[in-house]
């Protein structure tokens, strides 16, 4: 006998973290953290967004997640799927498709959201429902390099008034600050006639700001001072192009980031 189905938005926090744990519980990365390293990581920092997000209940338990935040870009607004899961022994009833169609319902904008390669069942899913792959996301560790360039912080706002206007590129939703909460550190880089900008979390490389022609030369720059994690997507060729002449490893996990159009409301 089927359980009875019912979908709660805004529901308790508790219920989002225990909704989520359960659904990623045999998932290919592991989640090992609490209820508060939750919060912080996925609802503050990714800035999916509890009033947007819904918990599937079966017979009152929460047994299924749809993690969601929204946010307003110079392209316009932009609705994203922060994180989907369903708890093993509720798979195969619906449940996600459900979670997906209430998401689409909802959403302002695009709509976005990423999903691991090798994870068939999501890929169709999100194929059924109109979304395509824009372009894949990569993580590398670097190794060790040497640089003559000059490193200087650089006040936050520059990277508002100066870098974000003037990129060629659109950033992933995790390392845009202005989609995210996140604590980050602009760098200038300089080196003669040569100068870019890099932004740091800590030792993640979030963001390069420069010319192609430069881009292992603003690696160089960016690992000289230690080892430090990056992502990158594959429509920055320069810097995987840089990355990989540099030997920076790259991760076994990539994935892609897939969207749909959506209506202005």
């Amino acid at each position: 006998m089927h359980p009875v189905i019912t979908y709660v938005q805004h529901p308790p926090l508790q219920d989002l973290y225990r909704a989520f744990m359960d659904g990623f519980s045999d998932y290919m990365i592991r989640f090992d953290i609490d209820e508060a390293q939750f919060e912080a990581v996925f609802l503050v920092r990714d800035q999916n967004q509890p009033t947007r997000s819904i918990v599937a209940y079966a017979d009152g338990r929460p047994v299924a997640v749809m993690l969601s935040g929204v946010a307003h870009l110079d392209t316009g607004w932009v609705t994203r799927c922060g994180g989907l899961a369903v708890a093993p022994d509720y798979r195969h009833l619906g449940i996600a498709y459900e979670l997906m169609r209430q998401f689409d319902e909802q959403a302002t904008g695009k709509r976005l959201l990423e999903v691991i390669q090798g994870n068939d069942p999501a890929l169709a899913l999100y194929d059924r429902l109109g979304y395509r792959v824009v372009r894949e996301i990569m993580y590398f560790q670097s190794v060790p390099t040497e640089t003559n360039a000059t490193r200087e912080p650089a006040p936050i706002l520059e990277l508002f008034d100066t870098y974000y206007p003037a990129a060629g590129h659109t950033p992933i939703w995790q390392v845009d600050v202005r989609t995210t909460q996140q604590q980050t550190e602009l760098v200038r880089v300089s080196e003669g006639e040569t100068s870019g900008a890099l932004l740091f979390r800590g030792n993640l490389l979030l963001d390069v700001f420069g010319r192609d022609e430069d881009a292992e030369w603003l690696l160089r720059a960016a690992a000289a001072e230690g080892p430090i994690r990056l992502t990158l997507t594959s429509d920055r060729s320069a810097l995987l192009t840089a990355a990989r002449q540099l030997g920076f490893v790259q991760d076994k996990i990539a994935q892609f980031e897939m969207s749909k159009p959506g209506v202005e409301t």
